[in-house]
């Protein structure tokens, strides 16, 4: 579990991408995360990724995680400083259309078990990693692109134990497609998904 640092303020990673991370664009994230705190003072990490594509299109990622639980946001507009504003802009509706619900969560505790994950990772490459690798390789063979993923390594999970308006919530604010979790109601075993229109579907093994 990632923990804050000593003085109980919480880690904070700024990456950039196409773009430099200045001191005052990492004064003025830190003063956003300040107020952030004021909401939700049990923040242990926060990371934000800065990306700047075509020279014109300013992204922002930020992940918010706490002890049981994370929020996800991105923005995109013309403007790096605009686009901070709106992502934690976004950040702070969330948390404020939660906040109830994330209080009694925290203040319950979450029981879980571990939960063995293999991950995958595909043998093809992204078109811009391949792009790169044509140049690095100076045209030599690529990796043949119908070749079936392959198990790198196994990760241990928590399978928690929730309420569905809990894994709902999760849900909402990690913009996960999917969650599984041992449901509170009837102590079975439950993945919640994410439709394509938007609402979410649920299924248990028999």
């Amino acid at each position: 579990m990632t923990k804050p640092n000593e003085d109980n303020t919480p880690r904070i990673n700024v990456v950039g991408r196409h773009i430099e991370i200045t001191q005052p664009i990492r004064d003025y994230i830190e003063e956003k995360i300040g107020k952030i705190e004021k909401l939700a003072p049990q923040i242990l990490e926060v990371s934000v990724r800065l990306d700047v594509e075509k020279k014109i299109h300013h992204i922002v990622h930020v992940i918010m995680k706490f002890s049981h639980f994370k929020i996800v946001v991105h923005a995109e507009t013309t403007d790096m400083y605009a686009t901070i504003d709106k992502a934690f802009e976004k950040l702070r509706a969330k948390i404020k259309k939660w906040k109830d619900k994330i209080q009694s969560h925290h203040a319950k505790g979450v029981s879980f078990v571990d939960m063995q994950v293999n991950i995958l990772e595909n043998t093809q490459s992204s078109s811009e990693e391949i792009e790169e690798e044509i140049t690095d390789a100076n045209n030599d063979s690529l990796p043949d692109p119908f070749e079936m993923p392959k198990v790198m390594k196994t990760k241990t999970r928590p399978l928690k134990s929730l309420t569905f308006d809990e894994a709902v919530m999760k849900m909402q604010l990690s913009h996960d497609n999917f969650l599984v979790f041992r449901s509170e109601e009837d102590q079975g075993l439950k993945v919640l998904y994410r439709r394509t229109d938007g609402n979410f579907g649920m299924m248990a093994p028999e």
